[in-house]
């Protein structure tokens, strides 16, 4: 018996019919990897985010009655100004037990598009007005917490609930605002807005000072 076999032609359109197929499953494939791709950077955006918030909410709230290390009047613990911060805080872990202090005087600052943070260990608390100030560079670390990101406010609020550009806004020692407000655009999170409540910036707390 004689066989036949395919013609030009059915082979012709064999071949575009998988060549249709093939190109239809490639751009499928692609239009996943890149949905892939961006829900995995919108994550990194959010824990990078997440991430520099948190170091900022952590400093914020372990601050402290205590005068920052380069104050010579020994009177400010946290100075405010609407693009930095920078105050003294507590809660430095200790785990080798060095003669130390658990103090740090952190500052955060955003300048082009970059969020900075910096931190020097003190090497005691600082005494009375009057006294010599401690050695402050025991220990400095610069890091940087978040890049493309754009600061829109900072502003500190008292115990009034009135918002200030700038900090202390009077005259007494050792002040800490009762909340700090940060407004600012990250990658992928436009307009996020936190408002963070400091211990020791409440009435029942002003006049403590750390021994």
């Amino acid at each position: 018996m004689k066989q036949r076999g395919f013609t030009l032609l059915e082979v012709v359109v064999a071949i575009a019919i998988f060549s249709l197929l093939g190109l239809a499953t490639y751009q499928l494939l692609d239009r996943v990897l890149r949905s892939d791709q961006r829900i995995g950077q919108h994550e990194q955006q959010l824990r990078d985010l997440q991430r520099a918030l948190s170091v900022f909410e952590r400093d914020l709230v372990q601050a402290r009655r205590h005068a920052l290390a380069d104050d010579p009047g020994l009177r400010l613990a946290l100075l405010g100004e609407p693009d930095a911060v920078r105050l003294v805080r507590g809660g430095w872990p200790n785990p080798l037990h060095y003669p130390r202090s658990n103090l740090l005087q952190v500052s955060h600052r955003w300048l082009d598009g970059a969020w900075l943070r910096e931190a020097q260990a003190l090497s005691q608390p600082v005494a009375e007005p009057g006294a010599e100030t401690p050695d402050a560079g025991v220990k400095h670390q610069q890091q940087q917490l978040l890049r493309g990101v754009q600061l829109t406010r900072l502003r500190y609020i008292d115990g009034h609930g009135q918002a200030h550009e700038h900090w202390p806004v009077s005259t007494e020692r050792l002040s800490l605002p009762a909340a700090v407000e940060v407004e600012l655009d990250a990658p992928g999170y436009p307009q996020v807005r936190r408002v963070i409540l400091l211990p020791g910036g409440i009435d029942g707390d002003e006049g403590a000072t750390d021994e």
